[in-house]
């Protein structure tokens, strides 16, 4: 449901609402995974992606990034974590979600806190996630996004890897800095 009102709302945005898309030298998507013997982290900066902002203040988003692009500094290790979530089938990691907050609709620059109610797409699977943002708005036509979600790896059917027979942790973090830049008509 929310998959089919994200898409229409984003493919015919109203011409009163303001629409940006995601600067993907300017953006980041930061992952880190947790064996009993050390952690990984990696990211990447690969993200495409857009925004609405409706007269109503409801927020609309959609940010995506290819699984090939995630580095975590060792090959061998990205090429077992694209087969373990499948990524010749699925390669991309989607978010969608929506939030309401009047205060947006205004267009004047500042920051605010909102929570993104919407799905994380993993592996081909959808589960919804509640996303706690923190945004600012900027005079020159930027917005700034930053959030943090904690991923389940078992709740995607991904096979977590292990080490000794010792599985990664089921929690992979998620940390995202996304960079929006106003869209003009």
């Amino acid at each position: 449901m929310i998959t089919s009102l994200l898409a229409l709302l984003l493919a015919a945005s109203p011409p009163a609402g303001r629409t940006f898309a995601v600067d993907a030298a300017a953006s980041t998507l930061r992952y880190r995974v947790v064996h009993k013997l050390h952690a990984v982290e990696g990211g990447s900066r690969a993200l495409e992606g857009k925004a609405v902002i409706q007269p109503d203040g409801r927020v609309l988003v959609m940010v995506r990034a290819p699984v090939s692009s995630f580095d975590s500094g060792d090959s061998n290790r990205d090429a077992h974590m694209q087969e373990a979530v499948d990524a010749g089938a699925h390669p991309f990691v989607v978010f969608k979600g929506l939030a309401t907050d009047r205060a947006l609709a205004t267009g004047v620059p500042g920051s605010t806190s909102l929570e993104v109610s919407g799905e994380l797409e993993l592996k081909g699977v959808k589960r919804p996630v509640a996303v706690p943002v923190k945004l600012e708005l900027r005079a020159d036509g930027t917005a700034r996004a930053a959030a943090r979600i904690e991923v389940s790896l078992d709740a995607h059917q991904v096979k977590r890897p292990s080490l000794l027979f010792v599985k990664i942790d089921d929690t992979c973090r998620v940390d995202v800095d996304l960079v929006f830049r106003e869209v003009k008509p």
